[in-house]
């Protein structure tokens, strides 16, 4: 893709840390924190080299899905995720806690810091199929 050629050049490999934001996907449903009716915050937490957290925030954070994943790179561009467990918080308190079962292959399109008025971030571009498009600010 056009974006490839101004990525980092081993963008499944990049070492992930800390809390990163969705800013755009074109998918439906929870991954892009639609729930019915309702639009939520969607994050992932960078745990170790290998497991990370997706989160979605409903009502300020009142209301918490948490999908726990581990990561294996597979390649400079692919990394394979495999979904373990959903926790649901309401308040602080957990109310709900599954198994999940599920993986998929996710492509890097673009991995690299770029400068938005001033403002240095990690910009990531992913295709899971659905493109997302994540970011995390210094």
């Amino acid at each position: 893709s056009s974006l490839s050629s101004y990525s980092d050049p081993a963008p499944a490999q990049i070492d992930l840390r800390g809390t990163h934001d969705l800013i755009y996907s074109a998918a439906p449903g929870g991954s892009s924190g639609a729930l019915g009716p309702l639009v939520g915050k969607v994050s992932q937490t960078f745990l170790d080299d290998v497991r990370f957290i997706n989160r979605v925030e409903l009502f300020g954070g009142i209301v918490k899905i948490e999908l726990y994943a581990e990561r294996k790179v597979l390649d400079e561009t692919r990394i394979r995720v495999k979904f373990k467990e959903t926790v649901f918080t309401v308040f602080g308190n957990e109310v709900k806690r599954g198994d999940v079962k599920g993986s998929g292959v996710w492509n890097y399109k673009f991995s690299g810091m770029v400068d938005v008025d001033g403002e240095k971030m990690l910009l990531r571009v992913m295709e899971t199929p659905s493109t997302f498009v994540i970011v995390q600010r210094d």
